[in-house]
């Protein structure tokens, strides 16, 4: 990951490219970091998001690799994994400058995320949201939900969570989920163009407005976030679906669930993951 400054900008640029820039535990770490410094950092009004490449972030990296070095200190079970990732959304939505995801590409399942924790979204004619995790046999957790559901209203998230559709940049302009769609040569300049609007703004003001918003909407969620920790912790340790829908993945098949057959929930979740 690389951070940037330009006057009263800050870019924090996702930065693995090789892997669409997917979250492994090393990015996911070093992103909360980030957030935490950007914080403290005086001079600072508009923090800008992006990713390296083509994509903006195409979620969690369930590569074998990926999926090995996940669950490692300090996430070394679900339930950590669950908390730190938690941490991560409320460290960008409680940012006190004025965030702006600059949508490059591919934002799914965590790009999504990350998208909605901005104030703003400016978004590629080529980008596309998706959210997969119910097809994979998982669901939208981490607190990724609230912002999203504060941007589009239920139906669309319902429609975006349990059907995994993906949302072109001229439909996420219509439902809300884009403030602005411009063609990819110009997304760089129509990012810093609002950047600069926002930068011209009383900053104190802004910060206000922020709060003020943030409480009204997604703050007054962090109860059900808290209950979203017990039940992803449950809901995991409880069935192999997720093993299932990833390894369905890897071998270009339809998943079989454990409501669906009786017959792969009799191996041990060991037997399921990657490389074991």
């Amino acid at each position: 990951m690389a951070v940037s400054r330009e006057g009263f900008v800050a870019r924090v640029t996702l930065n693995r490219p090789e892997r669409r820039n997917a979250l492994d535990r090393e990015l996911l770490l070093v992103l909360k970091k980030a957030f935490s410094d950007l914080r403290q950092t005086p001079g600072v009004r508009v923090v800008v998001l992006s990713g390296a490449g083509g994509s903006f972030c195409a979620g969690v990296d369930i590569s074998e690799e990926g999926r090995r070095e996940f669950y490692k200190p300090p996430q070394q079970i679900e339930r950590l994994y669950q908390e730190n990732g938690q941490e991560v959304v409320r460290e960008l939505q409680s940012l006190p400058q004025v965030t702006i995801a600059e949508v490059n590409g591919p934002a799914i399942g965590w790009g999504t995320c990350l998208a909605t924790a901005c104030d703003f979204r400016v978004v590629s004619a080529e980008a596309f949201f998706r959210i997969p995790e119910i097809g994979l046999g998982m669901y939208y957790d981490v607190g990724c939900l609230y912002a999203l559901l504060s941007l589009v209203g239920p139906a669309q998230a319902k429609r975006m969570i349990m059907l995994g559709e993906d949302i072109g940049a001229a439909e996420a302009r219509s439902m809300r989920l884009a403030d602005r769609v411009v063609s990819p040569a110009e997304l760089p300049a129509e990012t810093l163009r609002l950047a600069a609007s926002l930068g011209a703004r009383d900053s104190t003001a802004l910060r206000i407005a922020k709060r003020q918003m943030c409480a009204a909407t997604i703050a007054a969620k962090r109860h059900l976030a808290l209950m979203e920790l017990e039940l992803t912790t449950a809901y995991y340790g409880s069935n192999s679906d997720g093993f299932e829908g990833l390894a369905a993945r890897r071998e270009a098949r339809s998943p079989v669930f454990a409501r669906e057959s009786g017959g792969y929930q009799k191996r041990t979740k060991k037997e399921w993951q990657i490389g074991g």
